[in-house]
């Protein structure tokens, strides 16, 4: 073969596969590029090889400890809901929320704002996410006169979530900064 045609052959060979890629079955825009719309799109596939479907939510299981506290004699703690539902299980850990936090806390002088972010039925059990931010108490010398050092604004901020079955309530404190455990601490609701 001569050059020349090896080098016709080569061209050929180089156009043939340059416009391959240019060829596909996907619609171009006006300038060119592949239209985003009409870029197929799939499923990805769950555990069992199927695609995925919206599912009830399924939560860690947090066991609760093998035995746990008679509730708080604190004045103002409102008493268990008699039928746990979404609703009144939100009302009675708002409210016992409010209570608890500042009687057990002697930095809070109150709670400023309480937001339930989340009730969740899942098995045998209620879960429901919340955060507050509670009042700073107004300091009290002590017996030399010294007033205490403030807290930093962040620590009267937190982030709380309970675990709710008819008989057992399981509180978490939890820091409002990296949702690490500040403290947990169950109760008795009802005679199991």
């Amino acid at each position: 073969m001569h050059r020349r045609d090896v080098l016709t052959a080569a061209i050929g060979l180089v156009g043939v596969t340059g416009l391959s890629g240019c060829t596909g079955d996907q619609p171009s825009g006006a300038n060119g590029e592949t239209d985003p719309r009409s870029t197929p799109t799939h499923d990805p596939p769950s555990e069992a090889g199927t695609t995925s479907s919206p599912q009830t939510p399924v939560e860690t299981p947090v066991p609760f400890p093998d035995t746990c506290a008679e509730l708080p004699d604190i004045d103002g703690l409102p008493t268990p809901p008699s039928e746990l539902t979404e609703a009144s299980v939100e009302t009675f850990v708002g409210d016992f929320e409010r209570v608890y936090a500042v009687a057990t806390t002697d930095e809070y002088g109150g709670v400023e704002s309480l937001q339930i972010r989340s009730v969740e039925h899942v098995g045998q059990r209620y879960v429901v996410s919340l955060s507050f931010d509670a009042v700073p108490a107004t300091p009290t010398p002590d017996s030399d006169g010294a007033t205490p050092t403030p807290l930093p604004v962040d620590a009267y901020s937190h982030h709380a979530v309970y675990r709710l079955t008819e008989e057992r309530m399981l509180r978490e404190l939890r820091s409002h900064i990296d949702d690490s455990l500040l403290s947990k601490t169950c109760w008795t609701l009802a005679s199991a």
